[in-house]
């Protein structure tokens, strides 16, 4: 699961040039004396909060967000049961009508999805058979097929499962200027499908890539897609492509897609088993097809042949490849959670007192919403009246370790409030402000790896706008999720977008169980940690 999943970070260096230092671990930190003058003393103090478990929200899952899809079903008791279909346009490769020739006969339709693996590591196995001499050692001179077989790094689940792929073609034209969401019934699909099923696969942990080269030679002959692989339907793809040659239906892209092949469901026949995450960019797809030689043997040809061979192929590129496609691609979630831990924590909040736990679900859309004590952060104005200096402001969300959920990599706020009547929904100025990249530094949400047990979102910049300068925020909430913003695929060290719902939460199918302001555990209850400077 680390393959896909981005960070925000932040050099030291830059947050020392700009008068935020501020510990991780310590209580309090000392100041050297060039960052306010004089002899300065570091002092902390613990604000109190209210976080509550917030009503879990309808999802957009289309081409705003789905820089990675997902498709699979997973289910455990606490946070109960999330499915998942992917719906993708495709494109043929070279568009415009197409002679295939006479007796044309569709030998095999091959897709590939692609799943994140580890090539670095050592592979499951692998076999080498001697294509030229069959059963005997190969030489240098020899054909060689190599194949490979890979961890799968992007399942989370039961990763001992296997399940059982479907492929179907849709009824329903997919827009690109439309929005679609998830909603938690999955009653808001607005797309339909055709029953049959045009390709099947089995699914599982591990992926199988074969190639075939000279065994001393640099390039290969061939070589697969890594990814699932599913055969389609022959006769399928013979009606709506061959048949169509000179019909107009391969002419264009618009009318390939409006009025012959509108796109695929990808779908699983399983209730349990483990969600997979993908690029859909790198979907692969060939038709390979034979035809009748149209040209007349003669004497002279040793090597005629009497039927020749060709390739269709057809592309799924989407907004987030770099060579921007248009094809639309949408993600139909459903989540089942009544009953749960998770869903009597979302149904039952304390909003005036705060939940002793707080529970996120990437893929559910739920969210927990953060109140401050402004009581205590007037009285802190005061001390900044007086000549404190606010060196760090961050909130620490603890890890139930009660619970063994794989622990996700990153946790993702933003600023709820109301301004001139209006809801408002934006990043912190210490997104914004400070020096983010991606991926080893780290300001406003570190990542957290091997044994921290907490999440930290710094709020160092924001709180000094409302101390410092006096800005404030009409009913100010934060709004914390599962994830993290995505970053530009023309540069992965900045996020793409302002707008905070551009998140990973639709692809993102971790579970987290987090102390909240009322956890019985005082060392891990949720305050508002403010650090600062004294002369």
């Amino acid at each position: 699961m680390k393959n896909f999943l981005n960070v925000l970070s932040v050099s030291v260096a830059t947050m020392i040039g700009m008068g935020a230092l501020a510990s991780c671990e310590d209580e309090a930190i000392g100041l050297g004396n060039n960052v306010i003058g004089g002899e300065a003393l570091g002092n902390a103090k613990a604000l109190d909060v209210i976080a509550y478990n917030d009503t879990v929200d309808t999802i957009r899952t289309d081409r705003f967000v789905l820089q990675n899809a997902t498709l699979g079903v997973y289910k455990e008791p606490v946070f109960g049961s999330t499915s998942s279909k992917f719906y993708g346009q495709l494109r043929p490769e070279g568009i415009g009508n197409r002679d295939f020739g006479k007796e044309v006969k569709v030998d095999s339709v091959n897709l590939y999805l692609p799943v994140f693996y580890s090539s670095s590591k050592t592979p499951v196995s692998r076999d080498t058979i001697n294509l030229t001499n069959p059963g005997k050692k190969s030489i240098d001179t020899d054909t060689i097929m190599i194949t490979t077989k890979f961890a799968v790094d992007s399942l989370y689940g039961n990763k001992d499962a296997t399940m059982t792929l479907n492929v179907r073609d849709i009824n329903t034209v997919l827009y690109r200027d439309t929005k679609y969401f998830s909603k938690l019934d999955g009653s808001q699909s607005p797309i339909t499908v055709n029953s049959p099923i045009i390709g099947t696969a089995t699914i599982g942990k591990t992926v199988t890539n074969k190639v075939v080269k000279v065994k001393t030679g640099t390039s290969n002959i061939f070589a697969e897609t890594v990814g699932y692989k599913v055969t389609l339907d022959k006769n399928y793809f013979y009606d709506k492509i061959v048949k169509n040659g000179n019909t107009g239906l391969l002419a264009d892209h618009a009318t390939f897609i409006r009025e012959n092949i509108k796109g695929f469901e990808f779908s699983v026949g399983e209730s349990d088993g483990f969600i997979i995450n993908f690029n859909p960019n790198n979907i692969s797809l060939n038709m390979y097809y034979s035809y009748k030689n149209p040209t007349d043997k003669k004497p002279t040809d040793t090597a005629y042949k009497e039927r020749l061979s060709g390739t269709y192929g057809f592309e799924f590129k989407n907004q987030w490849n770099a060579t921007i496609g248009s094809n639309v691609l949408v993600n139909q979630i459903k989540n089942e959670f009544a009953g749960t831990t998770f869903g009597n924590a979302v149904a039952n909040p304390n909003k005036t007192g705060g939940d002793v736990r707080l529970f996120l679900n990437g893929m559910s859309g739920s969210s927990v919403k953060v109140k401050f004590n402004q009581s205590q952060i007037d009285l802190l104005k005061s001390d900044v009246a007086k000549g404190a200096v606010i060196t760090g402001a961050k909130l620490k969300f603890f890890i139930d370790d009660a619970y063994s959920f794989p622990k996700p990599p990153y946790l993702v706020a933003w600023n709820s409030y109301t301004k001139d009547g209006k809801s408002i929904n934006e990043l912190y100025s210490d997104v914004l402000d400070f020096y983010n990249s991606y991926p080893t530094s780290v300001h406003f949400n570190p990542i957290v790896t091997g044994k921290t047990d907490y999440y930290t979102i710094d709020i160092t910049k924001h709180l000094k706008s409302m101390l410092e300068k006096g800005n404030a925020f009409e009913n100010q909430e934060m709004v914390v999720t599962m994830g993290n913003f995505i970053t530009s695929i023309s540069d992965a060290t900045t996020i793409n977008s302002t707008n905070p719902y551009q998140n990973n939460r639709a692809y993102n199918p971790y579970r987290i169980v987090l102390h909240g302001n009322k956890s019985e555990v005082e060392a891990k209850k949720l305050k508002l940690l403010v650090y600062y400077a004294t002369k």
